[in-house]
């Protein structure tokens, strides 16, 4: 199906099947049936395939209008002609998750043995076994290697086990607002959700379908207590607070009073109406039971065979999968030296805003997407010019001292510019380490590989001599520990090029005998009392500090202006840079 950038994807369900699938539990279902949509056109060499993997409550329709019904897709603000996942460039498979209640064979399927539906007779599933059997339909649409495996949430744990269980099917993973495992808190949730369903008396031990009947009431409690946790604190605020439905004072009785109250019921019944409660168990439970780490003896160790390259994304307002587990799995791959970039995203609306916040999300994915496919065509990852790159006379020297083909670590790398320029031109595996989310955001965008973070707490995930260079340039003066950082950078990197501003420059005597003030110019342009420097290093100072750690010089270059300077550079140098090493 082809579409263009004026047009309306048109979604319609097709159902693949396969003889049998051999699942981690010891049992076999056969036979198997798989419902999936596709968008987009596959090209002539197959290799333009994004796999979509859905959360818990969805399904194979993420994007456009239903053939069958006309709803719009789940995540349609993502997919299509010209958004994030760009349908103009992607072929776009989603599938119903194994265990599902939308055209997958899961417990409300016919067993084959018996004529009935399954119902608790349905074996046990994992997360494994559903991404098993998506490789089944992906080489069954004759892709041997997908683009990208992306999803959000369960969609994100899906992903994720792709990079493991089929590291040379895959070149890369978007990982959004998810876990490499369940904690203790998430695994009590869907506890209570499984126990809602249980205990309703219309359960009927499972086989309500017999019966002709649902366990409506425990499904749509269970919704309920799912749904707050889909939410923030913040977004049930401003979109309920304390406000009653439809009138002005208390009825003193257990009525929906408070527009909280009414929502929720509604979710409820809603989703009673298109979700099976075996289903939710299942799928629950195979949430729960998912542990990348379990065959190996880390988390690192579990990533080290995967050969993609990632972007993960958290939000700030998610409490149910909240930032520190996505940390965990960039930690993880920043052990085993893996590609990764990371952001954090500002948001209130909790879980739910990765189907939600759009604008941010489609800058970083549409970039990723397409260094992606750049680097798979084996062509330049980004766009960056020369001009770019001259914009810092610092720049200019640190890139003509990078090796080619070297690996490359940038910490303070800004909005990438660097990092970029020496990807495209020096053929570097060249990565950075940002603070501000906006800069982490625009050099993601530009398809440089950053991630979130602070540099004075995140190099101890790195072996020893990960990197041929490590990269500190005009960010030393403000690091609180930078004795510390130094050393630890000089443990990361074989070589290291620091570049700092000399605070021993004519101007800031100048400017301290004269006006007796902190000096405020084009070097330093901040006030003092906004000012991010912290240390005030001179050329003196550091050259000193070299002496006394044992730390070899290799290079010097002093900088005023546009100019290199040669004599007294502790007076004369706006900018020193050195090339270092043990």
């Amino acid at each position: 199906m082809s579409t263009s950038a004026s047009t309306t994807l048109q979604a319609f369900t097709q159902i693949a099947h396969f003889e049998s699938l051999a699942l981690e539990a010891g049992a076999v279902l056969s036979p198997v049936e798989v419902a999936y949509q596709t968008y987009g056109s596959l090209n002539l060499e197959r290799t333009n395939g994004v796999l979509i993997c859905h959360a818990f409550t969805g399904d194979s329709h993420a994007a456009g209008v239903s053939e069958e019904d006309g709803q719009t897709g789940w995540w349609d603000n993502m997919i299509g002609p010209g958004k994030a996942i760009d349908t103009n460039k992607y072929f776009v498979i989603c599938s119903n998750v194994l265990g599902g209640c939308r055209g997958t064979t899961g417990p409300a399927s016919i067993d084959p043995k018996t004529g009935e539906p399954y119902g608790m007779h349905f074996p046990m599933i994992t997360i494994g076994d559903m991404v098993r059997l998506q490789k089944l339909l992906v080489e069954s649409l004759g892709i041997q290697k997908l683009l990208a495996v992306a999803g959000g949430s369960m969609g994100g744990m899906q992903a994720l086990e792709w990079t493991v269980a089929f590291p040379d099917s895959v070149a890369s993973c978007l990982a959004v607002a998810t876990t490499a495992r369940h904690g203790a808190q998430q695994i009590a949730f869907n506890e209570v959700g499984r126990q809602a369903i249980m205990a309703d008396p219309e359960f009927h031990d499972g086989n309500y379908i017999a019966h002709n009947t649902k366990p409506a009431r425990g499904l749509s409690v269970a919704r309920m207590v799912g749904h707050i946790t889909y939410m923030s604190d913040d977004s049930m605020r401003t979109k309920f607070g304390r406000r009653l439905r439809s009138k002005d004072s208390f009825s003193f009785d257990f009525s929906a009073e408070f527009e909280v109250e009414s929502y929720l019921r509604y979710r409820g019944s809603r989703f009673v109406d298109r979700f099976d409660a075996n289903s939710y168990l299942y799928i629950t439970k195979a949430m729960d039971y998912y542990d990348l780490a379990v065959n190996h003896a880390t988390l690192p160790a579990a990533l080290d065979q995967s050969k993609a390259r990632f972007l993960v994304i958290s939000f700030t307002s998610d409490w149910l999968y909240p930032s520190y587990q996505s940390l965990e799995i960039v930690s993880a791959l920043r052990a085993r030296n893996k590609d990764v970039a990371y952001v954090q995203l500002e948001s209130n609306y909790g879980h739910d805003a990765f189907l939600v916040e759009v604008d941010e999300q489609t800058i970083l994915v549409s970039g990723f997407l397409d260094t992606t496919m750049r680097m798979e065509r084996h062509e330049p990852r980004s766009s960056a010019t020369d001009q770019d790159l001259f914009a810092r006379k610092d720049f200019s020297v640190i890139a003509n001292w990078v090796a080619p083909n070297s690996n490359v670590l940038d910490l303070g790398c800004g909005d990438g510019t660097l990092i970029a320029w020496l990807g495209q031109n020096k053929s570097c595996d060249a990565r950075g380490v940002e603070i501000d989310r906006d800069l982490v955001r625009r050099a993601i965008s530009r398809g440089a590989s950053a991630y979130q973070g602070d540099i004075e707490s995140g190099l101890k995930d790195y072996v020893t001599e990960a990197f041929d260079y490590v990269i500190l340039s005009q960010t030393l003066q403000q690091a609180r520990q930078p004795l510390d950082l130094l050393r630890e950078i000089l443990r990361v990197g074989k070589h290291i090029i620091i570049g700092f501003p000399n605070f021993s420059h004519w101007s800031v005597r100048w400017s301290h005998l004269v006006s007796g003030r902190s000096p405020q110019n084009e070097l330093f342009p901040f006030e003092w009392y906004e000012s991010p420097n912290i240390h005030f290093v001179t050329v003196k100072d550091f050259e000193m500090l070299c002496k006394r750690e044992g730390w070899i010089i290799e290079k010097r270059a002093f900088l005023a202006g546009d100019s290199e300077v040669t004599r007294f550079p502790n007076l004369t140098a706006e900018v020193a840079v050195y090339l270092l090493r043990r």
